[in-house]
């Protein structure tokens, strides 16, 4: 059996027992944290830290995506974008659902937020709050829909 041979036939793709099986793009056990999945944008000179435009002030809140927040380490000079509508398919930052036909337009826009430090913040996912796009506790005020609706009275 020569090289060529050995090398079409080799099927390793990691290491210990699972390393023929993936789940998704990633090896078994080697999935990156939820961070990783997002492509964030290096800080441009001209962009200030801290909120980014009005997006932050815009009227109406977004659908409920979980009652909890999310715990978030940040890095200095990237740019992350929140979530306000709660349809994106990566909580709590943006994918671009909001643009989509099939979502009811809000009016709501991602938050721009730049951090001038690494810092651990909590991300709201209620899409409630008045602090976007931190958590200022209003998950613990959100009522379920079927108690909303009466359902079972």
């Amino acid at each position: 059996m020569n090289s060529l041979q050995f090398v079409r036939f080799s099927s390793k793709t990691g290491f210990g027992p699972n390393r023929l099986f993936r789940k998704g793009t990633h090896f078994v056990g080697t999935e990156p944290p939820a961070l990783k999945y997002h492509l964030l944008q290096d800080k441009k000179p001209t962009d200030s830290y801290g909120l980014q435009g009005v997006n932050h002030q815009l009227p109406g809140t977004g659908k409920v995506h979980s009652k909890l927040p999310t715990k978030v380490h940040m890095k200095k000079d990237k740019v992350y974008s929140w979530c306000s509508c709660g349809y994106s398919g990566s909580q709590p930052l943006c994918d671009g659902s909001h643009n989509s036909i099939r979502i009811p337009d809000l009016k709501l826009k991602p938050v721009r937020f730049i951090p001038e430090k690494d810092m651990t913040v909590w991300l709201c996912n209620c899409k409630q709050t008045k602090n976007r796009p931190f958590c200022d506790g209003s998950h613990k005020s959100v009522t379920d829909e079927d108690k909303k609706a009466g359902l079972f009275d």
